[in-house]
């Protein structure tokens, strides 16, 4: 990509589109996988009225003395099925039901949050893998052979390397679920903004009728990927890579953290206010428009956030600077 100057500021809005189609002209193949909706299953419920002449439905016998009596027959589409299985590994207590409950969990944030619809009977298969070399493997994907967890697209499968920590694999799922919800529900969106989701919202954790992420437990690490300058050339070199780039690019297993911090760094951001939930909703309702095509979010962001791409690097690299000791509630 071209070198950047600067202070965007100075430079006419002229040679910033110029700046950014330099910096992306990709048209992807990906597009969004578009699940067949689940099978379902049909569940009889009896109807009754009781001797008090109140009607009733369950999916119980109806007892002695019921009057009026039917079967009603209801199909039912489940929001989530999930299969899960150990390829080397037995599998983690309570994997199926943590699964489908944080699959749902995210889903929910990202709807009353970001008016994202998730196609209802989302179906996923979920592998733990113990062996690097199996892992390897199956994902199929050189760049990501050192993760801890990768999504295919095509098979709708998430492979999770199994971690030591309990809770670890988890918060490995969580974040290929989001993957997943993701492409499902908008398309083939630049890599950036799909990670930057992925390591937010995978760091939901569900509590009674709601969850949390919290912010102020990434201080130390935000404060350490915080770029240098006014930010402006550190987020369009965030924003433009496409595909494999975003994980190969500067090689070091380093600099791909300090990447998965900046793209985490710039949702946590967006999310913290009504303008930043507007703009980064915007680009995934006009990704969900054109699944198959990513969407330059540097040229979304220069746009449609307040400010422009200027504004947006300046509160962006602020956030890292000065990370908010901050709980957020959904």
């Amino acid at each position: 990509m071209p070198s950047l100057p600067e202070n965007l500021a100075q430079v006419s809005g002229a040679m910033i589109d110029s700046l950014l189609d330099g910096a992306r002209q990709v048209t992807s193949a990906a597009c969004l996988a578009k699940s067949a909706a689940g099978e379902g299953s049909k569940l009889a419920v009896q109807r009754w009225t009781d001797a008090q002449g109140i009607i009733h439905y369950s999916d119980r016998k109806p007892p002695t003395g019921a009057r009026d009596v039917r079967t009603v027959t209801l199909a039912a589409v489940p929001r989530v099925v999930i299969e899960a299985s150990g390829h080397d590994v037995n599998l983690p207590d309570q994997l199926q039901q943590r699964a489908v409950a944080d699959a749902l969990a995210v889903e929910r944030v990202l709807h009353d949050t970001l008016a994202v619809s998730i196609p209802q009977g989302l179906s996923l298969r979920i592998v733990f893998v113990r062996s690097a070399q199996e892992y390897a493997r199956l994902i199929g994907a050189p760049a990501l052979a050192q993760s801890a967890g990768a999504y295919s697209t095509a098979t709708r499968t998430i492979h999770v390397r199994m971690q030591d920590e309990g809770e670890g694999n988890f918060a490995v799922l969580r974040h290929e679920i989001v993957h997943a919800l993701v492409h499902e529900a908008v398309g083939n969106l630049a890599v950036s903004i799909n990670e930057g989701l992925a390591e937010y919202f995978g760091r939901y954790r569900s509590a009674g009728m709601g969850g949390q992420v919290d912010i102020g437990s990434e201080r130390t690490a935000l404060l350490a990927a915080a770029p240098d300058g006014d930010g402006t050339e550190a987020l369009v070199d965030l924003l433009a890579p496409e595909g494999e780039a975003f994980y190969l690019d500067g090689s070091t297993m380093a600099a791909r953290e300090m990447r998965y911090r900046r793209a985490f760094a710039l949702v946590a951001m967006l999310m913290g206010s009504s303008e930043g939930r507007d703009a980064l909703g915007g680009l995934l309702h006009q990704q969900a428009a054109a699944p198959c095509t990513a969407v330059a979010p540097e040229r979304w962001f220069e746009q449609h956030y307040p400010g422009g791409l200027r504004s947006l690097a300046q509160a962006w690299q602020g956030f890292m600077r000065s990370p908010p000791q901050e709980v957020r509630s959904y």
